[in-house]
């Protein structure tokens, strides 16, 4: 079976905060571990492996001004890097980062706001490492012929080779895709819209796409509803599915999420990445609040913690063992065969 998955500037330094060398250590024995695997502030994760090492990469936050990066051997255990990036062109809002390897060089995406237009574009920037440092190669696609601009840009190879940036925008905030030029510096042709906001649980929200493709079935993993975790009625933020045999007909969503708040312990997962191990496992990554006091967005200590859940597959339907994030100890990613 061929598959394939939403991977999955200026030239600077790689700036490493006073503290980015910490490494935490979840709660685990020699086979299991527990969520939260980074109990710091890493909101809108993204996870690549390369030789035999995972980078996982995330929106800014306090005391990291640019894209976080993390290193880990098994997805668990994780070491902060620092500061992989911080865009030439704008000055805050560098939002949800993925990194695509492709022909010996890493290409970092993400979003920004614009400070002239006040509406957030999707720049790339391409390294030869995945820790950085990367040089700003231009804007993919600007934000500002729609209310908010363009964020969550993401790239897919599908299995003909032909790549695409899958992003979202508003009004309302949908999941969009263009075709991207064979180097991946420039979006070509025409929209296209994969999903709108159109079930009443998803808040007027789809964001943070992931697409994978499942035998001849596509399968658009996304986030809906609201991030904020300010109340248990507003704690709304799940990660969800839609499929489709081609990605230029409709997709259909499933009405059961993924993943989903589970109040008085976890609010608002969400802002997915999907990894395949070599050993053939799948894993969900995302953040969350935890139950520290309210969770509210701004207040809230601890911030979006990193976690981790096995995915599973019935043929190109994804499921999950539960619909809530994990809470109890889980088995450990098998990383290889």
């Amino acid at each position: 079976m061929i598959y394939t998955f939403l991977s999955l500037c200026s030239l600077t330094l790689l700036f490493v905060a006073e503290d980015a060398q910490k490494t935490q250590t979840p709660k685990t024995d020699l086979q299991t571990y527990t969520n939260p695997v980074w109990t710091k502030d890493f909101p809108d994760p993204f996870v690549l492996e390369y030789r035999r090492k995972f980078y996982a990469y995330a929106t800014e936050t306090v005391g990291f001004p640019g894209i976080q990066v993390m290193e880990s051997s098994d997805l668990v255990h994780w070491t902060h890097k620092g500061v992989a990036f911080t865009p030439p062109w704008a000055t805050e809002h560098y939002w949800a980062p993925e990194v695509f390897a492709y022909k010996g060089q890493f290409f970092l995406t993400y979003s920004a706001l614009n400070p002239q237009t006040k509406k957030h574009d999707i720049a790339i920037a391409t390294g030869t490492s995945p820790l950085g440092p990367f040089t700003h190669r231009g804007i993919l696609l600007r934000g500002d012929d729609n209310k908010v601009g363009a964020i969550d840009g993401t790239i897919f190879m599908d299995t003909d080779k032909t790549p695409y940036l899958i992003y979202s925008e508003e009004d309302p905030r949908s999941v969009i895709l263009r075709r991207l030029s064979k180097d991946l510096l420039t979006t070509e042709g025409e929209r296209h819209v994969l999903t709108q906001p159109d079930l009443p649980e998803e808040g007027g929200v789809n964001e943070a796409p992931t697409m994978i493709k499942r035998g001849d079935t596509y399968v658009l993993i996304y986030a809906g509803g609201g991030f904020q975790a300010d109340n248990k009625a507003r704690s709304n933020y799940t990660v969800r599915y839609a499929t489709s045999k081609s990605l230029f007909e409709p997709f259909v969503k499933d009405r059961t999420p993924l993943i989903q708040s589970v109040p008085g312990e976890v609010y608002s997962p969400g802002h997915q990445c999907v990894i395949h191990l070599k050993s053939g496992e799948w894993w969900l990554l995302y953040h969350a609040f935890d139950n520290q006091k309210e969770p509210r967005y701004g207040s809230n200590p601890l911030g979006r913690t990193l976690r981790l859940d096995k995915l599973e597959w019935n043929g190109a339907t994804p499921f999950m063992g539960s619909t809530s994030p994990s809470l109890s100890p889980r088995p450990l990613p098998k990383v290889r065969k």
